[in-house]
């Protein structure tokens, strides 16, 4: 198996991407670990996650003393072994996702359409973007490696604005925001498929807004929202028990949420739901 390589290049990219200044904390000070951070990959992108086709290994940071430099920057890492080529991970649109803790799983912190130029060993560095107002970014490093697996590196951590010095990870510097998306998360809105109905809230706040879609039923749906200049809909149609999320910042206004499976057959059989936003 071709071991995982975060070389001094990967590490200067990943400090590019961050772009800003990063969570420190102060020499000779015991280290609080953050929970574990789940990760997976989806199908579809980061705008409209679907299925979970691999989970990876849940994000930590080394718990204990600090050694070493002082400025050293506090990063949650995780490595993986997944049982799928890069090729493929590349043949359609698959998407990398970091959670902010297994209980607050529909919290999000960062995430990464997979894609990209391949590098000389053919290996692939992906930019994990903020999610949530999370304040976390970071990198997946995806290295090809034996009997057609991949090697899935995933490394995030955290820019504070302005800078600081917390005296652990997970403390707030003075006059800091509080960490992480919990302040300012999207509203999260379950809504369940089935033959012929789409079952969820007629009436929402306007801001940020995460559907959770599940297919309840025993027929392929989809989900299609419009209005208010949005015309969204998701990146794979769902199959029987699945689910997928749509992400969307809502004005206020009145939106048509429809299944369009069918050429418009499931519509008309009352699959359409009025949405007023306030």
């Amino acid at each position: 198996m071709r071991p995982m390589r975060i070389g001094v290049t990967t590490v200067a990219l990943l400090l590019t991407l961050l772009g800003g200044p990063l969570l420190m904390v102060s020499s000779g000070l015991a280290q609080e670990a953050s929970p574990p951070r789940p990760s997976h990959i989806h199908n579809g992108d980061c705008d409209e996650l679907g299925e979970v086709i691999q989970p990876l290994t849940s994000l930590t940071v080394p718990s204990g003393a600090v050694a070493g430099n002082a400025d050293a920057v506090v990063a949650e890492a995780a490595f993986t072994n997944i049982p799928i080529s890069l090729t493929d991970l590349l043949a359609t649109d698959h998407a990398v996702k970091v959670h902010l803790s297994k209980e607050q799983i529909q919290i999000y912190l960062a995430c990464g359409d997979i894609g990209g130029a391949l590098d000389a060993d053919g290996a692939l560095i992906v930019g994990l973007k903020e999610l949530d107002n999370s304040g976390y970014t970071g990198i997946a490093y995806l290295v090809p490696a034996a009997n057609g697996s991949t090697n899935v590196s995933v490394l995030i951590a955290k820019v504070l604005p302005g800078g600081g010095i917390p005296a652990a990870a997970g403390t707030p510097a003075a006059g800091a925001a509080e960490t992480p998306a919990a302040a300012a998360s999207p509203q999260v809105v379950d809504v369940g498929l089935t033959e012929f109905a789409i079952d969820m809230p007629t009436s929402l706040p306007a801001g940020a807004t995460r559907f959770s879609i599940h297919n309840n039923g025993a027929a392929t749906h989809s989900f299609v929202i419009e209005g208010q200049g949005i015309e969204k809909t998701l990146a794979n149609s769902l199959q029987p028990g699945k689910s997928a999320f749509l992400n969307l910042d809502l004005a206020p206004g009145t939106y048509t949420i429809y299944c369009p499976i069918g050429e418009g057959a499931h519509r008309a059989k009352g699959m359409e739901v009025q949405l007023t936003v306030t």
